[in-house]
């Protein structure tokens, strides 16, 4: 693994030795005490530095790690940890340094074990790049002083909306080569202060140019403050600019539509208007001028959307590469920050364009019509021997850690390189594989390594690929962390041909326009950090667009991103705060795709809105209560009235012209991750009545009295309604009905006399429905009023009322023989003891007046209370313990299977389960000093008995002697598992870290893999199904280098319920047989020894559902029962059968 190329042989080939140094008590923090807009202070602390040795031909180095810290050294000279973080000056200001308490201490590297000089820094690597020469300063490592760059510094980076950006490094830690010792500045209290600002242009500026979604980057900034005016800025809608050849007009008419109702001010342009031009300058100058003229009334454009390919909008070109970013550059006089969110429909064709309309349009609107692919994800670390390991495997790792997994309720199918992964990406399957998960639908994609123009290279996934693709309705968005694959100078890239795709491929596809860097790349998307590993945490590292875009680690909202605009922004800024390529990174990500689409990372869910229904002509406002940060916007007719983005309250009032005409006004409310609100509001005549629901109240006297629609209630349904009308109404009838087969309405009709204009009126008696017996919880029942007067009007409203039921379940299965059995927590021969089912009602009414009964289907196991457990009531949301007193048979055989069907009901809710539990443990303690306890199968390379330090006893198993390089020692045995349940073993390892793995595999899948020095032994448990099961530990060894033993250690391993060959009565001995099996309904159990026998039949949950005796034919009718699997159970013999129900 490590001999493949010049990096890692003659750079920094190895982690051999990790630790820490630690110089004082506490963590490691930066922290703003004080801020205005002319001055902040600052506190630094570190405590401990991280370090990892390294090795080169060059010799080994000790490389210096702090969390947040990354790279600032001249390339040669000693790596030092620099925390870097973006600051903001007002403008006209210098900005001075006053450093006003510091702490020191002076440590030699030698008193913690490093007789070794600290590791030279290192260039950025392309991803490109074939050679990597080792760089190392002579001249610097020879010198007696210490050296470093200044404590604090400041460097002026640029403008961005309006505002400018500043870099503030810190520098701790300064290093004297010669004598190898490090002076570290554990404290230091510092004020920056900004002299001669020009209050004027910084507040006008910040106000001109201010866009609620560009606030968001700003807020990075530690000592941002917020625009005193802000609350009277935000109440402007976003502007959004479109720039298409005239060709793509009509095809674009559908995307403006939409994107005035979500709320944008569309600014639609053609390269025909000779303001616009068809040069990418002309173009600039035309938006430039947008922006250079805005007021706080008429706002700055925030996102710009590019209709064509560089033959229709020229993009500009540095050289190198294209680069759409400096249509988006205004301010910083030349430099590139851009002011703007930018990404571009590619086309040649109006065809094209009616694809990529589409597409965006079904995935703002929520129209597919199976969005469960949304809940898919795709992540690869592509194949690089030299970086994947840590820069692709961390980034992936990083994002399934904490983002993309099964706790977000999410199906991710991973690629890592080389192990981890069920399929790694080094695998010759792996190319099919991601190919046919994107084809099958996915919602979000990442791929990290080597790309070209064409796509993804290693495992391919290219343009040739995307034709096949049959997700059709089911594409997502993509991000590619790698070369070129967004090179739209090109002929057709990657980016452009998923997009193109009709009605598949992608939605939007983020990528570069050249070569990206391995460093830069991790960065953007982990966040900033100096040390980059496989596993990096949250707490070391920066925000990058993970944490930006999922924002679910307690960030402040500042620091969250929802757009596709955004997510390039805040990429680009962690490279930026990094210290990293930061000019060539702005200038080539690029989004092909709509920069204002918020991407989907599972199915969303129901975005919170209500509002009146109706309202007359003339209103000039409108109150929307939703939930916060969802943007609001009110239009009609095409035109966009007003749009705002909810503060945390949720309530939004929208301010425009009087509405001058009757007709229906469109109301689009849109979130992060929710699924978008899109309804009508009509608007009458100022002159008539209009008499519409407006609330609701519930009654349940005869219940609960807790004035919610529970089970089997009698609901009383006082309703309120609400003349929006100018005029009065009089004779109204109001009739309320519903098809929900869960109520049944008693009364449903009610008279009004008069209803005066702009009033509310409660109905004169309540309507009364019952609830059902039996409901699902949390169902909602959809009501429809029909309202009438004498003057032959009709309204039409809805209201919904949230039924409640239990949800009974189980939590918990604990054995519990402390008081009358050996207390070891198991099932043993002899023991009496106590079995504990803790269930709950999760759902959200009580439930009372239940019996909890716990029967087993083993002979050997006797229930002391068979009738089972009165439970009186179980409030929503609440737990209660259910105990239940057995015994156990003297002579019951070891590894017998305990099956214990358990049942909780009222007589309407239930709940049924079985538990499974093995009768004395079944382990491998390699106690017989050899592996004669289980049929084991060893490899080439086979596993031995060891007395060397075992967990327990005086053995354990250790992984073979002088392993060479490149290979494996494996053991494995294959046992039959009677039901699921659990494995668990003790691992110890002694390897080198990151190359040399433990690795454990059921069924040939990996379900763990472990490296590094171990202090002491760990118990790991994995859960194991039913069926004939193959358990392998394997020691793989990568060529090269060796660290510790070079081996792993195993002992104590505990195997779930398995067969171990005996029972107790042998089937043939019974003579019984079992016909028809499967059965549509009846069948009969025949014996023909004529004995009598009592057979238990237990339905497909283990609930004994009848029981006959007989020593003939016993028949059974099952034909009313659920299709399944049904358990027989034959006394006194005790023998299981199954028979299956079709």
């Amino acid at each position: 693994m490590k001999n493949l190329s010049l990096l890692l042989v003659t750079l920094f080939s190895v982690n051999l030795f990790a630790g820490d140094i630690t110089v004082s008590d506490g963590d490691n923090y930066f922290e703003v005490s004080e801020k205005t807009v002319s001055e902040f202070n600052f506190i630094n602390s570190v405590s401990n530095i991280n370090t990892v040795v390294v090795k080169s031909e060059e010799g080994e180095f000790v490389k210096l790690n702090i969390a947040s810290y990354s790279s600032d050294s001249k390339i040669g000279d000693a790596d030092l940890p620099v925390l870097q973080r973006l600051i903001r000056v007002p403008f006209g200001s210098e900005m001075a340094i006053k450093i006003l308490n510091t702490e020191d201490t002076i440590i030699d590297l030698s008193d913690f074990g490093y007789e070794i000089p600290v590791f030279p820094n290192q260039p950025s690597v392309s991803k490109s790049a074939i050679d990597f020469p080792f760089y190392m300063n002579e001249t610097y490592y020879n010198l007696d002083k210490f050296t470093g760059n200044d404590l604090v510094t400041t460097e002026l980076l640029g403008k961005m909306r309006g505002q400018q950006l500043a870099r503030l490094k810190v520098s701790p830690i300064q290093y004297n080569p010669s004598t190898n010792q490090l002076k570290i500045i554990t404290k230091m209290e510092v004020k920056i202060i900004f002299k001669n600002i020009n209050i004027s242009e910084d507040v006008s500026n910040r106000m001109k140019y201010y866009s609620p979604e560009f606030e968001t980057l700003f807020k990075i900034c530690v000592n941002y403050t917020s625009v005193a005016e802000k609350d009277v800025i935000t109440t402007y809608p976003v502007k959004y600019v479109i720039i298409a050849d005239p060709m793509y007009q009509a095809a674009l008419q559908p995307l403006v539509d939409w994107k005035k109702k979500k709320g944008f001010l569309v600014v639609e342009e053609y390269t025909n208007n000779p303001l616009v031009g068809t040069t990418n300058t002309s173009i600039h100058t035309f938006i430039k001028d947008m922006y250079d003229n805005a007021t706080a009334s008429d706002p700055a454009p925030t996102y710009l959307l590019l209709i064509g390919d560089i033959g229709q909008v020229p993009s500009f070109n540095t050289g190198q590469h294209v680069s759409d970013m400096y249509f988006c550059e205004f301010d910083g006089n030349g430099d590139f920050y851009p002011e703007m969110y930018y990404g571009r429909f590619s086309a040649v064709t109006a065809a094209d364009i009616e694809v990529q309309v589409n597409k965006t349009i079904t995935h703002e609107q929520y129209l597919f019509p199976d969005p469960s692919f949304l809940d898919e994800v795709v992540l690869v670390a592509g194949v690089d021997g030299s970086w994947a390991p840590t820069h692709g495997n961390g980034q992936i790792n990083y994002g399934t850690d904490n983002y993309f997994n099964t706790q977000h309720g999410l199906t991710v199918y991973n690629y890592l390189y080389g192990s981890g992964s069920p399929i790694t990406s080094d695998m010759s399957g792996a190319s099919a594989a991601i190919i046919a998960d994107v084809s099958a639908g996915v919602g979000f994609a990442n791929y990290t390594a080597h790309c070209g123009s064409s796509g993804w290279s290693d495992p391919s996934f290219e343009v040739s690929d995307v034709p096949g693709l049959q997700n059709i309705d089911q594409y997502g968005f993509m991000v590619g962390n790698c070369c070129q694959s967004n090179t739209f100078d090109n002929p057709v890239c990657f980016g452009e041909k998923l997009l193109r795709a009709n009605n598949k491929g992608a939605v939007g596809y983020i990528g570069g326009s050249n070569n990206t860097y391995w460093d830069e790349d991790f960065w953007w998307a982990v966040g900033s950090t100096s040390n980059i590993t496989a596993n990096p945490t949250y707490a070391g590292t920066g925000l990058g667009l993970y944490d930006a875009l999922m924002h679910e680690n307690g960030e402040a909202q500042a620091d969250w991103f929802f757009t596709a605009g955004q997510m390039i922004h805040s990429g680009n800024l962690a490279v930026t705060q990094a210290g990293g390529s930061e000019q060539y990174y702005w200038e080539i990500y690029h989004l092909m795709g709509d920069p204002s689409l918020m991407p989907y990372i599972g199915v969303p869910t129901v975005l919170s809105v209500s509002h009146q229904n109706a309202t007359p002509v003339g209103t000039t406002s409108l109150m929307i209560t939703t939930e916060e940060n969802a943007y609001v916007a009110l239009s009609m007719n095409g035109v966009l009235l007003d749009a705002q983005l909810a503060g945390p309250t949720g309530i939004v009032n929208l301010s425009f012209s009087a509405i001058a005409n009757v007709g229906n006004a469109d109301i689009v409310v849109t979130k992060q991750f929710k699924q978008p609100y899109i309804s009508t509001i009509n608007i009458i005549s100022p002159n008539t009545p209009f008499v519409i629901y407006n609330t609701h109240t519930l009654n349940d006297p005869t219940g609960n009295n807790n004035l919610e629609a529970d089970y089997n209630e009698l609901i009383e349904l006082d309703v309120e309604l609400n003349n929006v009308g100018s005029q009065p109404t009089q004779n109204v009838n109001v009739v309320i009905s519903t098809t929900d087969s869960y109520v049944t309405l008693i009364d449903s009709t009610d008279f009004l006399a008069t209803v005066n204009a702009n009033n509310t009126i409660n109905i004169s008696s309540p309507f009364t429905f019952q609830v059902a017996n039996f409901v699902a919880d949390q169902h909602m029942v959809t009501f429809n009023l029909t309202i009438t007067d004498n003057q032959s009007n009709s309204w039409n409203s809805t209201l919904f009322v949230t039924l409640n039921a239990p949800i009974l379940g189980d939590v918990n299965f604990i054995i519990d023989d402390a008081t009358t059995g050996n207390g070891n927590g198991k099932l043993d021969a002899g023991e009496t003891l106590d079995l504990i089912v803790d269930v709950e009602n999760s759902g959200h009414a009580e439930i009372m007046n239940m019996n909890a009964v716990l029967g087993t289907l083993s002979s050997y196991v006797t229930v002391n209370n068979p009738i089972g457990v009165n439970v009186n009531s179980l409030m929503p949301l609440a737990q209660q313990s259910t105990v239940f007193n057995i015994t156990i048979d003297p002579n019951t055989p070891m590894g017998t299977l305990a099956e214990f069907p358990f049942d909780i009901t009222d007589g309407t809710y239930a709940h049924s389960a079985i538990f499974n539990e093995t009768i004395g443990v079944i382990d491998e303690d390699y106690e017989t000093g050899d592996f004669s306890n289980y049929s084991w199968v060893q490899g080439t390379y086979p596993w031995v008995i060891t007395n060397a330090n075992p967990h327990e006893g005086v053995n354990c198993s250790r992984s073979s002697f002088n392993l060479p390089d490149n290979q494996d020692s494996e053991m494995s045995v294959e046992l039959d598992v009677l039901s699921s349940g659990s494995i668990s073993f003790y691992k110890k390892l002694s390897s080198e870290e990151d190359y040399d793995f433990l690795k454990f595999k059921i069924n040939g899948s990996k379900v763990g893999e472990w490296s590094g020095i171990d202090a002491d032994w760990s118990l790991v448990s994995f859960p194991v199904s039913a069926g004939l099961t193959t358990f392998k530990w394997e020691y793989d060894k990568d060529g090269g280098w060796t660290e510790g033993q070079d081996c792993a250690f195993v002992d104590y391993i505990v195997f779930p319920p398995i067969d171990l060959g005996t029972v107790s009565v042998e089937e043939n001995n019974i003579n019984i047989s079992l016909f028809p099996n499967p059965t549509m309904g009846s069948f009969e159990v025949e014996f023909t020894d004529n004995k009598e026998r009592t057979v238990l039949l237990y339905d497909i949950n283990g609930k004994l559902i009848l029981s006959e005796s007989s020593d003939e034919n016993i028949k059974f009718d099952i034909s009313k029962k659920s299709t399944g699997t049904y358990t027989i159970k034959v006394l006194p013999e005790g023998v299981t059968y199954q028979i299956v129900k079709n």
